[in-house]
């Protein structure tokens, strides 16, 4: 049985399930994103309050980033680093910045390889007091992270500041509202993100919070309800627009509290804390995302407020108070195997499930039109067509990511498409793995799967170094034997 013959074993679509064995968690533990420049080595994002006088500036940066040194093993680790950061506020056609501060801490890392690594992030929380800022002018935030060590500079884009807009106590009525901020999960009173900017994962519910301020003259119960627009689709740039539109239930408006900063390591910890300001509010939502595709996406949430009629009994009604606050963040594949970035290298592997035909089809066009005709295939085979995340696609490409950096050969740099990484796309890694290397005799290997595959399959190494699949057995019929 040649290899080209497994091509309609049609995947058997299920055993696109990875395995549970050790054999197969040890073989996938090794990402090869991590042998890869991808990505940026630092994320940064500023949360501004509700008055704007003050800001949280969030910062998370990859180990890969600083050079390490040796130092006496502690609890904290056997290697450190010196992260220096600086944040400016500079106002236009101003050459002087009107704001400066600088952090310097140290980042900790347990074994060599570890400093190396692209995907162990540390994220920091740094609340500013910001100066007074004139409404009629324009103000950015710069960030500058340094290692202390060899002094590499880098600098994420910087940030619009929002000037004050908002009315004061004293008024007859004002709402002052905060950035929106984004969670990754939220447990009990106390919310955690990754801290990776703006951008958060996609196909899952979305949690977020924002903290607004109300003037003394307005009741004690307002309206909250939020909007999801998307603004860019990934997948098909023509499908954007409305997600999610919703009302806040009273049990989501938390009077007398807001988020405080409450450690950090690879995650931002926030935990909800009374406050003495009895106009200061808190709003937690929670939008359903599962069916959120990837793109930028606008967050909004709209608070409106009455007067109390005691307020107004004798006058005429007094008009609400209402105020918008928009935020715009990224969701993601984050960790998306390298082989989906662009659908020419991520349309080759189909060849072991697809025809020819099949192939040529979903190569022609643009490369957005081929982005959408293969995302549209494995829309076909999701086990979970609710959700936008399609496990069975994720499974398989980092099986093509793997497969191609450990299967590469000679002249075969498309390790996917070897004899070997055909066999590993179908079918995952192996219940057991034998190599023989034999002096005088070709190097060989053997994979046997003793799951629901129930086969064996032989490679010997041929000319140019190139491992070809020789033989096929099956594991039943070689017990009845």
């Amino acid at each position: 049985m040649r290899i080209q013959e497994l091509r309609y074993v049609t995947l058997i679509i299920a055993s696109l399930t990875l395995g549970s064995t050790a054999s197969a968690q040890r073989w996938h533990s090794d990402d090869s994103r991590t042998y890869f420049d991808y990505g940026e080595p630092i994320m940064a994002t500023v949360v501004q309050s509700p008055d704007g006088h003050s800001a949280d500036v969030r910062v998370t940066t990859a180990n890969s980033a600083f050079s390490y040194l040796r130092a006496a093993s502690t609890k904290l680790g056997s290697y450190y680093a010196i992260r220096d950061l600086t944040i400016e506020v500079d106002e236009q056609d101003n050459t002087q910045p009107v704001f400066t501060t600088n952090v310097i801490d140290t980042l900790h890392a347990k074994t060599f390889d570890e400093t190396t690594s692209k995907t162990t992030w540390h994220a920091m929380n740094e609340r500013i007091s910001l100066p007074e800022l004139d409404s009629t002018k324009h103000y950015t935030l710069h960030i500058e992270v340094r290692d202390d060590i060899d002094r590499m500079v880098m600098r994420p884009q910087p940030f619009l500041l929002q000037t004050p807009k908002f009315l004061e106590a004293s008024n007859a009525s004002g709402i002052a509202m905060g950035d929106i901020s984004l969670a990754d999960s939220m447990k009990g009173s106390t919310a955690y993100t990754s801290g990776l900017g703006n951008t958060y994962m996609f196909s899952r519910n979305v949690t977020g919070s924002v903290t607004f301020r109300l003037a003394k003259s307005l009741g004690a119960n307002p309206m909250v309800d939020v909007t999801v627009r998307q603004l860019t689709n990934l997948i098909d740039p023509s499908d954007t627009g409305m997600r999610y539109h919703g009302a806040l239930d009273v049990s989501d408006l938390h009077q007398s509290a807001s988020f405080a900063f409450a450690g950090a390591d690879s995650i931002l910890q926030y935990k909800l804390i009374p406050s003495e300001d009895s106009q200061m509010w808190t709003a937690i939502f929670n939008v359903p995302g599962e069916k959120f595709q990837q793109g930028k996406y606008r967050f909004s949430v709209h608070v409106r407020a009455d007067a109390p009629a005691f307020a107004h009994a004798v006058t005429a009604p007094a008009e609400p108070a209402e105020r918008t606050q928009s935020n715009e963040f990224n969701l993601i594949w984050q960790n998306m195997p390298l082989s989906l970035e662009d659908p020419t290298d991520a349309i080759e592997p189909l060849a072991v499930l697809v025809s020819s035909g099949q192939i040529q089809a979903l190569s022609s066009g643009s490369k957005q039109e081929m982005t959408k005709k293969l995302y549209d295939y494995w829309r076909s085979q999701d086990p979970t067509p609710a959700t936008a995340y399609n496990e069975r696609m994720a499974t398989f490409y980092q099986r093509v990511d793997y497969a191609d950096f450990n299967f590469a050969q000679g002249h075969l740099l498309n390790g996917a498409m070897t004899d070997r990484g055909k066999v590993y796309l179908l079918y995952g890694p192996p219940t057991n793995l034998e190599r023989t290397f034999i002096p005088g005799d070709a190097p060989t290997e053997t994979w046997t799967y003793s799951n629901n595959v129930g086969r064996t399959f032989h490679f010997e190494e041929r000319t140019g170094q190139t491992y070809q699949l020789t033989d096929i057995k099956d594991l039943s019929a070689v017990t009845t034997n």
